[in-house]
């Protein structure tokens, strides 16, 4: 990324700040099954493939007809990366549970990587576990899936991350997973008993064997937060670039409840954002925590995002990326788990 540094006199990786300052908005990357209430796609991750010579990005379909949720985990390809974006292969949720064994009620986050040292594929799902069916879902945990080719066939290497720990004690899930210097770092949503949600940490040498660091702090003091994007290399270490979801409920937004369980969305406060990694004491120093300013005639005026999002710099144009799952505004009637329609727009900074 050397090249990287010829758009200013800054020095170390890009400036967030620059990145979001300068983001061109280019078009729809992937539409929801359709655009009925309860409909999305998203919470994916976007990356070229050299071999391919191609932009992948992955997605979860979800529709509340039919009680359905998240039903698939699927893969797209495209030349560009910002348009024409085709399916390459949906591997269903009965699909899932014949591969692992489990049942699972709902997918969620999905990431995609090749291995190093094998050249395979490994696929990341989210997978609601929970012993009853529940909108939203309370336990979730991650599965991973892995294969030669992207079209398959694909097998079940387990449950990778898993419950168990009194800060992920019911979830472990929507992991922003990359590979920086031979080894895997994994960003991921944790939810205690009480069901507070805050970033967590782990790292793997193989991306099969992880081990949990711990709860992350953000800027040394406990935030619910959930965060989702991309772990680039600094000069000074890890930075993570991405969308915040904050526990900040507008109380003047009518909000609609799926279930007893009250489990909200689409309401809450949404950040650009950027940090440090500091490993050693398990903290997020912020670099920078803005609004979402929407800049497309598709997002939600008043909640633009949901919270997912993901991004790469492609070498080739020398450009940043950044796909984000949005709540569209024309399709989004009311605010709720099965009120909202979300699509996955695509941004452009060019460096």
């Amino acid at each position: 990324m050397n090249n990287m540094t010829k758009i200013g006199h800054w020095q170390g990786f890009i400036p967030p700040q620059y990145i979001y300052r300068n983001r061109q908005f280019k078009g729809i990357a992937v539409n929801p099954p359709d655009f009925n209430p309860g409909s999305w796609c998203g919470a994916g991750k976007a990356i070229y493939d050299d071999e391919l010579e191609a932009f992948l990005i992955t997605s979860r379909p979800r529709s509340a007809e039919g009680d359905k949720r998240g039903f698939a985990a699927e893969i797209y390809r495209s030349k560009d990366g910002v348009s024409d974006f085709k399916l390459v292969k949906s591997i269903s949720k009965k699909d899932v549970t014949d591969l692992s064994g489990i049942e699972i009620h709902s997918i969620e986050g999905t990431q995609l990587l090749r291995d190093p040292l094998t050249n395979r594929w490994y696929f990341y799902i989210s997978i609601d576990i929970g012993k009853d069916f529940v909108w939203g879902g309370l336990h979730w945990e991650t599965l991973l899936l892995s294969a030669d080719e992207l079209e398959g066939p694909w097998k079940s290497e387990g449950v990778v991350l898993k419950n168990g720990d009194s800060y992920d004690a019911h979830q472990a899930r929507d992991g922003t997973i990359d590979i920086i210097d031979g080894k895997w770092y994994c960003l991921y949503k944790a939810k205690d008993k009480n069901n507070d949600r805050r970033p967590a940490f782990a790292v793997s040498k193989d991306g099969i064997k992880w081990k949990k660091l711990g709860k992350l702090t953000i800027d040394g003091k406990e935030e619910l937060a959930f965060l989702s994007g991309k772990l680039f290399p600094g000069a000074t270490g890890l930075i993570f670039i991405g969308t915040e979801m904050i526990e900040q409920i507008d109380p003047k937004v009518a909000h609609v409840e799926a279930d007893k369980h009250a489990v909200r969305h689409g309401s809450s406060m949404v950040n650009f954002c950027a940090y440090h990694v500091d490993l050693h004491n398990l903290n997020l120093d912020s670099i920078m925590r803005i609004p979402w300013e929407p800049l497309s005639p598709y997002e939600h005026k008043d909640h633009p995002l949901l919270g997912y999002s993901t991004s790469l710099y492609d070498p080739n144009a020398n450009r940043i990326l950044l796909y984000v799952e949005i709540l569209d505004g024309e399709h989004t009637k009311k605010v709720g788990l099965n009120e909202t329609v979300e699509r996955v727009l695509v941004y452009q900074t060019n460096l």
